[in-house]
Protein backbone atom coordinates (compact mmCIF):
# COMPACT_ATOMS: atom_id res chain seq x y z
CA UNK A 1 0.00 0.00 0.00
CA UNK A 2 2.76 2.42 1.00
CA UNK A 3 4.80 1.21 -2.19
CA UNK A 4 1.44 2.43 -4.26
CA UNK A 5 1.00 5.30 -2.65
CA UNK A 6 4.99 6.46 -3.20
CA UNK A 7 4.50 5.41 -6.83
CA UNK A 8 1.24 7.57 -7.53
CA UNK A 9 2.88 10.97 -5.40
CA UNK A 10 6.31 10.44 -6.15
CA UNK A 11 7.98 10.02 -2.96
CA UNK A 12 8.77 8.44 0.73
CA UNK A 13 5.87 9.33 3.12
CA UNK A 14 7.33 9.60 6.62
CA UNK A 15 5.47 10.06 9.94
CA UNK A 16 5.68 13.92 9.69
CA UNK A 17 3.93 14.14 7.03
CA UNK A 18 1.30 11.79 7.99
CA UNK A 19 0.69 13.38 10.97
CA UNK A 20 0.76 16.91 8.88
CA UNK A 21 -2.06 15.49 7.03
CA UNK A 22 -3.87 14.33 9.94
CA UNK A 23 -4.15 17.85 11.40
CA UNK A 24 -5.55 19.08 7.95
CA UNK A 25 -8.27 16.38 7.54
CA UNK A 26 -9.09 17.15 11.23
CA UNK A 27 -9.08 20.82 10.74
CA UNK A 28 -11.55 20.38 8.06
CA UNK A 29 -13.75 18.42 9.54
CA UNK A 30 -13.70 20.32 12.89
CA UNK A 31 -14.64 23.36 10.60
CA UNK A 32 -17.81 21.57 8.67
CA UNK A 33 -18.96 20.07 11.65
CA UNK A 34 -18.86 23.61 13.02
CA UNK A 35 -20.99 25.28 10.45
CA UNK A 36 -23.31 22.41 10.85
CA UNK A 37 -23.78 22.84 14.57
CA UNK A 38 -24.31 26.54 13.74
CA UNK A 39 -27.19 26.00 10.98
CA UNK A 40 -29.02 23.60 13.07
CA UNK A 41 -28.37 20.37 11.51
CA UNK A 42 -26.11 19.08 14.28
CA UNK A 43 -26.31 18.96 18.14
CA UNK A 44 -23.04 19.86 20.40
CA UNK A 45 -22.77 16.21 21.49
CA UNK A 46 -23.11 14.94 18.20
CA UNK A 47 -20.11 17.12 17.02
CA UNK A 48 -17.75 16.71 19.63
CA UNK A 49 -18.26 12.59 18.96
CA UNK A 50 -17.68 13.39 15.29
CA UNK A 51 -14.50 15.32 15.95
CA UNK A 52 -13.16 13.09 18.58
CA UNK A 53 -13.87 10.18 15.92
CA UNK A 54 -11.50 11.91 13.09
CA UNK A 55 -9.13 12.62 15.78
CA UNK A 56 -8.92 9.10 16.61
CA UNK A 57 -8.62 7.69 12.83
CA UNK A 58 -5.74 9.77 12.48
CA UNK A 59 -3.67 8.48 15.36
CA UNK A 60 -4.44 5.30 14.34
CA UNK A 61 -3.34 5.94 10.86
CA UNK A 62 -0.03 7.56 12.08
CA UNK A 63 0.68 4.47 14.70
CA UNK A 64 0.21 2.35 11.25
CA UNK A 65 2.19 4.08 9.41
CA UNK A 66 5.05 3.78 12.04
CA UNK A 67 3.95 0.28 12.18
CA UNK A 68 4.94 -0.51 8.41
CA UNK A 69 8.33 1.58 8.48
CA UNK A 70 9.11 -1.48 10.65
CA UNK A 71 7.89 -3.71 9.06
CA UNK A 72 9.06 -2.69 5.59
CA UNK A 73 12.71 -3.64 6.10
CA UNK A 74 11.93 -7.13 7.54
CA UNK A 75 9.29 -7.70 4.35
CA UNK A 76 12.04 -6.38 2.10
CA UNK A 77 14.88 -8.60 3.73
CA UNK A 78 12.73 -11.74 2.98
CA UNK A 79 12.42 -10.82 -0.41
CA UNK A 80 15.65 -10.09 -1.11
CA UNK A 81 16.78 -13.75 0.13
CA UNK A 82 14.08 -15.26 -1.63
CA UNK A 83 15.58 -13.02 -4.99
CA UNK A 84 19.04 -14.44 -4.18
CA UNK A 85 18.43 -18.06 -4.30
CA UNK A 86 20.38 -20.17 -6.85
CA UNK A 87 17.08 -20.91 -8.11
CA UNK A 88 15.99 -17.52 -9.31
CA UNK A 89 19.32 -16.79 -10.10
CA UNK A 90 19.10 -19.46 -12.61
CA UNK A 91 15.92 -18.54 -13.77
CA UNK A 92 17.12 -14.96 -13.95
CA UNK A 93 19.92 -15.85 -16.56
CA UNK A 94 17.81 -18.34 -17.96
CA UNK A 95 15.26 -15.49 -19.25
CA UNK A 96 18.31 -13.78 -20.92
CA UNK A 97 17.35 -14.43 -24.70
CA UNK A 98 20.21 -16.78 -26.57
CA UNK A 99 22.11 -17.65 -22.98
CA UNK A 100 21.74 -21.35 -21.67
CA UNK A 101 22.53 -22.49 -18.54
CA UNK A 102 24.29 -25.40 -17.95
CA UNK A 103 25.96 -27.31 -14.78
CA UNK A 104 29.07 -28.36 -14.57
CA UNK A 105 28.70 -30.95 -12.01
CA UNK A 106 26.19 -32.77 -10.93
CA UNK A 107 24.97 -31.01 -8.08
CA UNK A 108 24.73 -28.37 -11.19
CA UNK A 109 23.03 -30.44 -13.36
CA UNK A 110 20.34 -30.81 -10.57
CA UNK A 111 19.98 -27.06 -9.77
CA UNK A 112 19.62 -26.34 -13.04
CA UNK A 113 16.63 -28.87 -14.03
CA UNK A 114 15.21 -27.99 -10.89
CA UNK A 115 14.78 -23.88 -11.53
CA UNK A 116 13.51 -24.92 -14.77
CA UNK A 117 10.52 -26.81 -12.92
Amino acid sequence: MIQLLRRLFGGRFTKDQVVAVSRHVVTAVASGVAVAVALGFMGQDDADKAVEMVRQIGEGVAVIVGALGVLLPVISALFAGKSASTTAQIRKVESIPDVTVVGVTAKGDELVEKAKK
